[in-house]
């Protein structure tokens, strides 16, 4: 067993942070990336993987051996798949969102690392946290440019991690930069018409549900879809 690290230089204060007996352990290799950006520092993980299977691991994912067997029994019975979606709990137990969604969280992501790399998918360094304007979305996006590849998706109704409740995609109302990222996303994935119809709907949702003040809402979320034109 070995495992490979992907770290990020950000400022030469950043490697201090490294735990020693990570440096230094014979079945740890590191890999460096420069700058800022999870899509970046995912794309660098991705370039160094050598295993056939892939999960999207952050540092709050907690695995048992249970959900470890369930990912290896789960790709077992579905040798012609390409990527496989699974359900994350929180550290409670309580379900991550309602499932089955229509959108997926990177820590519910194990995919085929041929097929991938096959297809020359990458993350989308415009998105994601850390990146310059568009702050989330990268999952959709990455799970938009697999089916278009037409690679092999499927759904698995268990669960294979548990995790902090709280991700970037929430927060919306008051968040500029996320509300425009949520435009881009839209734009990304569903194309310009359908993205515009998506950002009212969005809008108004928040002005029923949650009474915000939806023109700002909207209007940042234009601008997402106008960015990414």
């Amino acid at each position: 067993m070995s495992y490979k690290v992907s770290i990020q230089r950000t400022c030469p204060v950043s490697l201090i942070n490294i735990p020693a007996p990570l440096a230094y352990r014979q079945d740890v290799t590191l890999g460096y990336v420069q700058g800022m950006g999870l899509s970046r520092n995912r794309n660098n993980a991705l370039s160094m993987a050598t295993a056939d299977i892939c999960l999207i691991a952050d540092d709050d994912n907690r695995y048992t051996p249970e959900h470890i067997d369930t990912i290896l029994e789960s790709w077992n019975g579905n040798p012609d798949a390409d990527i496989l979606t699974f359900q994350a709990h929180d550290y409670s137990g309580q379900p991550l969102h309602p499932y089955p969604a229509p959108y997926v969280c990177s820590v519910e992501i194990s995919f085929r690392r041929s097929s991938v790399l096959e297809k020359g998918l990458r993350f989308d360094e415009r998105f994601g946290l850390g990146s310059p304007l568009l702050c989330a979305g990268e999952e959709e996006v990455f799970m938009a440019d697999a089916r278009r590849a037409g690679l092999n998706v499927r759904y698995i109704p268990q669960v294979i991690v548990q995790t902090e409740g709280a991700t970037t995609g929430i927060g919306l109302v008051g968040n500029r930069k996320l509300q425009i990222t949520k435009g881009a996303t839209f734009r990304y994935v569903y194309g310009t018409w359908s993205a515009i119809w998506r950002s009212f709907k969005e809008a108004g949702w928040y002005l029923l549900h949650k009474g915000a003040n939806p023109f700002p809402i909207l209007f940042n979320m234009l601008k997402g879809i106008w960015i990414l034109r």
